[in-house]
């Protein structure tokens, strides 16, 4: 975030939670369960970023036409549809008891 409030994308990434271990195997989590879940930065873009600026980070549910819908219903993801679909509360914790890390590639 800008001083003047502008907001400019520096990184992305997409991940099912589900495949936080493993891209082949599934583990679905428990509702109120706390797991640790690592990004890999891939292709960060380069970026002054003026004096006064401040760094957000934006977790959610996919919902986009180009992307798999995430229905937040726990079955197979290919046969899932609006049908089954469930309210997803996403929360990143960052406090002394579940320290969380945002690790940029700084010079």
């Amino acid at each position: 975030m800008q001083p003047d409030g502008t907001s400019i994308a520096l990184w992305s990434d997409i991940r099912r939670l589900r495949y936080r271990e493993s891209s082949r195997e599934a583990k679905l989590m428990k509702p109120g369960e706390l797991v640790p879940c690592d990004f890999n930065p891939g292709l960060f873009v380069a970026r002054r970023l003026m004096k006064g600026s401040r760094l957000r980070l934006v977790v959610t549910a996919i919902n986009s036409i180009l992307w798999q819908k995430n229905y937040c219903s726990g079955g197979i993801v290919a046969d899932e549809t609006a049908k089954y679909a469930h309210t997803c509360n996403v929360q990143v914790y960052h406090d002394a008891e579940h320290p969380s890390a945002i690790q940029l590639p700084l010079r």
